[in-house]
């Protein structure tokens, strides 16, 4: 049995669609003996330097190998199998080529001269579960379909994988390149294709992926892609007779002026709670507590920590400028 690999490998088994990529760690052991093995092998076939990571076209196709053959690696299997391992360890971020290679291994059953099923090798050589393992080989496919017009990690993969398995690889591209023009400066995250993905018709009602602009367009403008609408443009100034107005009520320029900057303020203050909700996922948490269980679990609880001061801030006391205790 080959020495075990440390890999910090994200779960992601909440619900909660998630925007972090997943990161293979290089490891030790016999992951080094594997990129040794791999030396002559990744140039001969790729002509790949082994110093730079590898590319999805430098994987050999997946194939099957039924689950009776017992027999060693020939030659062809064995420079697979080089190939695939200096992959998965090369490679930090990638889902497109970890998933191939993930797939290489298990359909080519290129792991039976040490283990006997794919499920242990995980477990012993890269520390991945089952699950993971198969939604990053499912992830594959969707993310090397998309990668020209922008690359994608795991989890947004995921979220298109419906559309390209019901809807086909052209709708999948077509939700992706309008969800992408729809956030315009904003980053693309799993989120906002799981929305896309939600608003999309039956596919025996979408004739054609160019109407998935229109159909999305549409769900933001009635609220049912909120995340796909544009960015809510900030108050106008208040003018000269709307100062008056509040003068004359009672309420001060100074104190407009000051509510003008507490609404701006606030709006910021959203905006960067969003931006903070997208950045930490389940799959953010669970892999900090792999890697450092200690700091990972300061830093969760500064992070709750801050949550409930900024909404204890928030309540409504029914009073205003009271101090807090």
């Amino acid at each position: 049995m080959s020495a075990r690999r440390p890999l910090v490998m994200p779960s992601t088994r909440s619900a909660e669609p998630d925007d972090q990529g997943e990161e293979l760690e290089a490891g030790t052991g016999s992951t080094e003996a594997a990129a040794g093995r791999s030396a002559g092998v990744v140039e001969s076939l790729t002509g790949a330097d082994v110093s730079t990571p590898l590319s999805v076209a430098q994987l050999p196709a997946p194939y099957d190998v039924a689950e009776t053959v017992t027999a060693p690696l020939d030659d062809r299997e064995r420079e697979h199998l080089a190939v695939c391992e200096r992959a998965l360890t090369g490679f930090r971020k990638s889902v497109i080529v970890a998933g191939k290679a993930l797939e290489v291994i298990n359909r080519g059953r290129l792991y039976r001269e040490t283990h006997g099923t794919f499920v242990e090798y995980l477990d012993d050589v890269w520390e991945i579960r089952k699950s993971q393992a198969y939604r990053m080989i499912e992830a594959w496919p969707v993310a090397a379909a998309v990668s020209p017009i922008g690359d994608i990690n795991e989890g947004q993969a995921r979220e298109l994988q419906p559309v390209f398995k019901e809807y086909g690889q052209e709708a999948a591209l077509a939700v992706y390149r309008e969800v992408k023009a729809l956030r315009g400066e904003r980053k693309v995250t799993a989120a906002d294709l799981a929305e896309a993905r939600a608003a999309l018709p039956p596919p025996r009602q979408l004739a054609r992926p160019d109407q998935v602009r229109d159909v999305l367009t549409v769900a933001a403008a009635e609220g049912r892609a909120p995340r796909l609408a544009p960015p809510v443009a900030p108050p106008p100034e208040p003018v000269a007779e709307e100062q008056q107005a509040a003068e004359e009520e009672g309420v001060t320029a100074d104190q407009v002026d000051a509510g003008a900057e507490a609404i701006a303020t606030l709006e910021r203050a959203v905006a960067q709670q969003r931006q903070i909700y997208d950045a930490v996922p389940p799959s953010v948490r669970e892999a900090a507590l792999l890697y450092d269980p200690g700091r990972g679990e300061r830093l969760r609880n500064e992070l709750r920590q801050y949550a409930n001061r900024t909404a204890y801030r928030m309540r409504d006391t029914g009073t205003t400028g009271e101090s807090e205790t």
